[in-house]
């Protein structure tokens, strides 16, 4: 075949074979007079079906010369002679999207919204004209860097038959297409239509979002029945980040029958015009790479003390990349006024500092100057004795009610409490008695005094009557140890007859139930609470029922 030195028709130079089929090949070409680049697809002449390809070419060349579309590879003339059958066009510098899919998904995925646009619009072009595709693939879509498609490829492209004329075709003679996108009433040889083309699209976008076709079998028969009675997946099984829309966009291009498919490849680009293809977008990992190692750069050298080496690393940097060199100044720039700002703060706190300590160290005024004056702390209020003890004090039987000389609080009023106006003051008690000690006091101990009250004469130290109200002794000063026998408010326990000297306390006797004399509602009496058991083991937590 030829060479690079070898001219077509005295006027194309083949420079370099781009892709190569059963009957032809693609080769890009210069043209000699004006030094354009071209694609050249060149019939070979070696093939035994020769005739039969060369009436191919020719009959797809004339479908091509008549569409006119920017996202279609475009038409430039059509030769056939002696020694070469060929059709030159549109030179597109981009790979097919099969290789892209392959090579790098991501950058596919970051431009999928341009490349299905700008494939339905350019298939609705073709349909417009009243053409068939007939082999929508990923292999027959160029696609560049910035998103820019061609769709090429008409070699199998045929007129849409309606009416009578599709009745009189009938079937297919032959199954022509790719297996992996062929159409299920191509398989069945009926006439192909426009949704012919949208079933084998809708295999197309499952391949470019899931990174593979719906339908795969070990051999082309089973492959072609699941095309017939399979039902597809959705991509967003294979890919998660698909979106439902899109899942329900794909399902509908690949349905069995052509009526339940879209009704144009207008509608179709109208739907993806107007949903979300994935549900996060997708972000660029190379710019993102670049851009985290570009910030790792910055911050090693701006943080290490540079020897000659990472200087000249750095200056090299600096030199070749602008943008870094814009980052590492804007980052150098930063730093310096986050410093001068921290230093401004320090200077602050030392003057403050520097202000308190000879403010501290002045000296003694001196005399006849006039001493600033110094506000004085008013004196704490005495608190009034409005507390109520806590716990009334008992006396064991035979005990007197008061200290000798002692008279009984005056009706109404707490210890330590002054009457005060409007402030309820409650009548005279009823006697009650008092219960059976838990310990014995010391013979001749009597309650403390509180501090600061006047002792009575001898003379008035004398045993109280037992008609006198039962009031609440006041509570017993810190160190003194004050019996808490157990209160039970019980009323007419006898009490022995007043003796002169010290009072005895009289041996225990068991307390005897005497009918409660009635208390006064607004001054309930706390309830009993019972001694202490001793000797007894409660092992509660382990005699305890298990609990379902």
């Amino acid at each position: 075949m030829a060479n690079d030195e070898q001219l077509v028709d005295d006027q194309y130079q083949l420079v370099m074979c781009i892709a190569s089929g059963s009957s032809s090949q693609v080769w890009e070409v210069v043209e000699m007079s004006s030094g354009r680049h071209l694609a050249m697809k060149l019939l070979k002449t070696d093939v035994p079906e020769f005739k039969e390809n060369k009436a191919q070419m020719k009959r797809e060349s004339e479908i091509h010369k008549l569409l006119d579309h920017p996202q279609i590879v475009k038409f430039e003339r059509y030769s056939s002679n002696r020694d070469h059958t060929y059709i030159l066009m549109e030179y597109f510098r981009a790979s097919n999207l099969k290789l892209q899919i392959k090579a790098d998904t991501n950058g596919v995925h970051l431009k999928v919204r341009q490349l299905f646009e700008g494939v339905c619009a350019s298939l609705a072009h073709v349909h417009q004209k009243g053409f068939i595709h007939r082999d929508i693939k990923p292999d027959n879509v160029l696609m560049n860097k910035v998103g820019e498609i061609r769709l090429c490829d008409f070699s199998l492209s045929s007129k849409l038959k309606l009416g009578m004329g599709k009745l009189l075709a009938g079937k297919l003679k032959s199954i022509q297409g790719t297996r992996t996108y062929i159409a299920p009433e191509t398989i069945r040889r009926n006439q192909p239509t426009f949704q012919t083309d949208l079933y084998s699209l809708g295999v197309l976008f499952f391949e470019v979002l899931a990174c593979k076709t719906p339908f795969q079998a070990p051999t082309p028969e089973e492959l072609l029945q699941k095309h017939l009675r399979a039902e597809a997946p959705n991509p967003s099984e294979f890919n998660p980040n698909v979106s439902p829309e899109m899942d329900r966009i794909i399902a509908k291009l690949l349905k069995k029958k052509p009526a339940d498919r879209p009704a144009s490849a207008d509608e179709v680009l109208a739907e993806i015009k107007r949903i979300r293809i994935f549900k996060e977008e997708i972000v660029d990992a190379v710019a993102e790479k670049k851009a985290n190692q570009d910030k790792d750069a910055l911050s090693m050298l701006s943080e290490i003390r540079l020897d000659s080496r990472a200087d000249a690393k750095l200056k090299e940097m600096l030199e070749t990349n602008p943008e870094f060199a814009r980052k590492f100044a804007e980052e150098k720039e930063n730093k310096a006024k986050k410093k001068k700002a921290e230093t401004a703060l320090n200077d602050a706190r030392i003057k403050v500092a520097e202000t308190a300590e000879a403010a501290r160290g002045k000296p003694a005024a001196k005399p006849g100057a006039t001493a600033a004056p110094v506000p004085v702390a008013p004196p704490p209020q005495q608190a009034m004795a409005m507390q109520m003890p806590m716990q009334m004090p008992v006396y064991p039987p035979g005990f007197p009610q008061y200290p000798q000389g002692y008279a009984g609080y005056p009706p109404g009023q707490m210890p330590m409490m002054p009457a005060m106006p409007g402030v309820p003051q409650y009548g005279p008690q009823p006697p009650v008695g008092y219960p059976q000690p838990m310990q014995q006091p010391t013979p001749g101990m009597l309650p403390q005094q509180q501090p600061g009250t006047p002792m009575p004469p001898l003379e008035a130290q004398k045993p109280q009557q037992k008609s006198q109200p039962v009031s609440p002794q006041p509570a017993a000063s810190k160190g003194v140890s004050t019996p808490t026998p157990q209160k039970q408010p019980i009323a007419g326990s006898p009490k022995p007859a007043p003796k002169s000297g010290p009072p005895v306390p009289a041996p225990a006797k068991p307390v005897t139930a005497v009918k409660p004399v009635a208390q006064v509602p607004s001054r309930p009496t706390p309830p009993p609470t019972p001694p202490p058991s001793a000797g007894v083991d409660l092992d509660f937590m382990t005699d305890l029922p298990d609990v379902l």
